[in-house]
């Protein structure tokens, strides 16, 4: 080829190149500013429009509203925020009522490092007897990685598989990392357990705060009063509650658990975005006797309510480890069409005035577990924190 006919072929590429960027430039000019010139709504008709006119993949177009959906509630950069398109929302509700299919334990988020954690596994659960500990960093679930803001897609992954299906787990465990493989099984909640120790020292453990546990109209609220009045009954005189591996539940109820034992004051109070303030209060009623509460890392939101009340009142010594962290409050709201939202909408103090979110509530009596059991596996000659507890009490 000659020079003439190279610089020919040249000045053509370059015309054509040109053409093709002015046309396509023109194309997308008109689309932002058919896309842009309106309100969101119109914006996002556009957006579905141009997905169904143009893209060469077919569009699930209940799919493509539920993330869009998804994305706003994403917005907020809060894990414990989302969106529920209505197969989630109701795995979503299951995990929060009597019983449902999954692993049995509570995730929470590490926002500052970005990471899936475990609050705590639940007593006797697949997951707790599996070894899943409170504290573990989940890197991978079945192969996929997750991080803090998955929070809600990991959660309703674990419960969605069919009872007797396995899921692998790579967590993070004192800076090393192992699989664990976890079956799911259908999680029965029973929130409340005592017993009598020496010297008429009455011990209960919540593991939750539940609304309809056991099948029936029972919540933790009305179990607790049940096992604290049989304690009193058979001659109690001092009370260890536990809270250990509690990651919270029911905000109403553990206020009138609280109430229960406490004098008349303050038992929290929240704060809304407005800068509105409620006060959850106690009345004169109590617990007239000496009371320890054993709290650790799994304790978490309400338990944590619990015990800032108790300790604040100056009506028991907290014993144990630091708990989770966990201060703000969830709303969840229903759709029509099944689908769903869990919104962050308050944040709670305890009666001194803080808020513990990512602080966590220091024990009055730091006592590390001394064994690498289940705490419901320990008896008590083993479980330094109870002994420690006991200790207090008696002397």
């Amino acid at each position: 080829m000659d020079i003439k006919v190279k610089k020919r072929t040249a000045v053509f590429a370059v015309l054509i190149t040109v053409i093709l960027t002015a046309i396509i430039t023109s194309a997308v000019k008109d689309i932002l500013y058919f896309a842009g010139a309106g309100t969101l709504s119109s914006k996002m008709a556009a957006v579905s429009k141009m997905l169904k006119d143009y893209c060469i993949y077919d569009i699930d177009e209940e799919k493509m509203n539920d993330y869009a959906l998804i994305g706003m509630t994403a917005a907020a950069g809060d894990p414990y925020t989302s969106y529920y398109p209505k197969d989630e929302f109701s795995a979503y509700k299951d995990s929060v009522s009597v019983s449902y299919i999954g692993i049995g334990a509570t995730l929470g988020a590490d926002l500052e490092n970005n990471q899936l954690v475990v609050i705590s596994p639940m007593e006797d659960s697949p997951a707790e007897k599996a070894g899943l500990k409170s504290g573990d960093i989940i890197k991978e679930i079945d192969s996929t990685p997750y991080t803090a803001v998955q929070l809600s897609e990991a959660a309703t992954y674990l419960k969605t598989g069919d009872e007797g299906t396995s899921v692998v787990l790579k967590v993070e465990r004192g800076g090393n990392e192992q699989e664990i493989t976890i079956t799911r099984q259908k999680i029965i909640k029973i929130s409340v357990k005592s017993k009598m120790l020496e010297k008429n020292t009455g011990y209960i453990r919540i593991t939750g705060f539940e609304r309809d546990i056991s099948g029936g109209a029972k919540n933790t609220y009305d179990e607790f009063c049940e096992h604290l009045e049989a304690l009193k009954t058979a001659g109690m005189t001092s009370l260890v509650i536990d809270l250990r591996d509690n990651p919270g539940g029911d905000f109403e109820l553990v206020c009138k658990i609280a109430d229960k034992l406490l004098p008349e004051g303050l038992i929290t109070y929240t704060v809304d975005k407005n800068g509105k303030r409620k006060d959850e209060k106690s009345d004169a009623e109590c617990l007239d006797m000496p009371m320890a509460v054993l709290i650790n890392g799994g304790s978490a939101s309400a338990s944590e309510i619990l015990t800032g009340a108790l300790k604040d009142n100056n009506k028991a010594t907290v014993i144990g480890t630091k708990s989770y962290g966990k201060g703000i409050v969830q709303s969840v709201f229903s759709f029509t069409d099944g689908s769903g939202m869990s919104i962050t909408t308050a944040k709670y103090y305890t009666p001194s005035g803080v808020c513990i979110q990512d602080i966590g509530i220091d024990p009055d009596i730091e006592v590390l577990p001394g064994s690498e059991k289940a705490i419901s596996e320990l008896e008590p000659t083993e479980d330094a924190q109870l002994k420690k507890a006991l200790e207090t009490l008696w002397r």
